[in-house]
């Protein structure tokens, strides 16, 4: 693995059956990690092929894609769809959050030339629906919340994107953007992790 700063130093990498080892370029005593602390001590980003750690070295490395995929294998699928599944919902409380208070009516100004809004209660619905998945990641998780929280962004884009051809501040399609964006990684997540089997940490 090469570090990904200006000093570029090539670490290598060790897998064990319990652990996986880290060894600098000098060659001094391996830093270990225990499988099970893998992926609290470290975050693999495998969209950018980089592996950031926080202990027991504070340093990002970029991977080859061979040892990309040997470490994958070595995390497991399980552990891998738990901690995808952790970061995903991270995110999407604070959007349901955001979409249950967008819904509230908001009053216009005449003077400012600035419509009233109305209270949304398909939009509040989509959001409080969103907290309950959110919670059910958090406390019994499955592979199929990928696909639920994929096809709720998907209503919460076509409902925005109505809204703001109804008069909305056409800024909101960013939101859609993102939205849409958050469909198709929650569908490819599906995909990949469909039938395994996951449990609460």
């Amino acid at each position: 693995m090469t570090e990904i700063n200006a000093a570029k130093r090539t670490w290598t990498l060790t897998l064990h059956p319990r652990h996986l080892a880290l060894l600098d370029p000098t060659g001094a005593e391996p830093h270990i990690v225990s499988h099970q602390d893998m992926l609290t001590a470290a975050t693999l980003l495998e969209g950018m092929r980089t592996l950031a750690f926080t202990k027991p070295v504070k340093l990002n490395f970029k991977l080859p894609p061979e040892t990309q995929a040997a470490l994958v294998q070595w995390i497991g699928r399980s552990a891998l769809a738990r901690t995808y599944l952790k970061r995903r919902y991270a995110w999407v409380l604070p959007f349901a959050i955001i979409w249950v208070f967008s819904s509230m009516p908001v009053p216009g100004d005449p003077t400012a030339g600035r419509a009233p809004l109305p209270f949304d209660l398909f939009g509040l619905c989509l959001g409080m629906t969103l907290i309950v998945t959110w919670a059910w990641a958090k406390w019994r998780p499955h592979p199929a919340l990928f696909l639920v929280d994929s096809f709720w962004f998907l209503a919460m884009a076509v409902h925005l994107a109505f809204e703001v051809a109804g008069g909305r501040s056409i800024f909101w399609l960013l939101w859609v953007a993102l939205l849409l964006w958050m469909v198709v990684t929650g569908f490819k997540l599906f995909v990949r992790f469909k039938g395994v089997r996951l449990t609460a940490n």
